[in-house]
């Protein structure tokens, strides 16, 4: 099993992506997997626990010391992927603006996981690229790929508030589409910024 926690879009960053999985599917024909989670931004790939249990405690402590902030998206990124088992997939998403916060909320998850369950290695843990995806794994690669050709023309540089948290539960490591949800979710709103 694996797990890991998310920044939460607000209500209207949410319908953008929402309106974007809407316009991809449109011209790509790939289905809805994304609308399984709310959007988010990550802040690690998923990583694998050993109890659910154990998570649940440390993201209750690990958001006590997080607020509310604003992302800014750059532009969409299209990727492959194999989420649908060895087929080659696509991926399409928002490019995130790295910002000094995000990179801060980021440092401080991986410190924490490593203080409290030791090393928590994750796909791409040296590599990541922010980013908010709004479509994935249900058809092929060029798919996705006459999805971008149609849709890269749209203005993506926005900026949104992400006031909320979650904690995203995989029960299947190979992230198998229909074996993962959005567990938990904490409001940050209130606190103070």
């Amino acid at each position: 099993m694996k797990a890991t926690i998310v920044l939460i879009a607000d209500h209207d960053a949410e319908n953008f992506g929402r309106k974007l999985m809407l316009e991809a599917h449109r011209y790509g024909k790939m289905g809805f997997e994304m609308a399984r989670l709310p959007q988010h931004v990550s802040l690690k790939q998923p990583f694998a626990i050993q109890s659910l249990e154990e998570m649940e405690i440390f993201f209750d402590n690990f958001i006590q010391e997080l607020k509310p902030f604003d992302i800014e998206f750059e532009d969409i990124n299209l990727f492959p992927s194999d989420v649908l088992g060895g087929i080659k997939s696509g991926c399409l998403s928002l490019k995130v603006k790295e910002t000094a916060q995000l990179k801060d909320a980021q440092n401080y998850l991986n410190e924490s996981l490593n203080q409290t369950f030791g090393p928590c290695p994750a796909e791409h843990d040296n590599d990541y690229i922010f980013h908010m995806t709004f479509a994935i794994g249900g058809a092929p690669f060029e798919s996705y790929k006459t999805a971008y050709d149609s849709i890269k023309h749209i203005d993506y540089q926005r900026k949104f508030r992400f006031n909320k948290i979650g904690l995203l539960y995989y029960d299947d490591d190979n992230i198998s589409p229909g074996t993962y949800f959005c567990y938990k979710i904490s409001d940050l709103s209130a606190r103070t910024l």
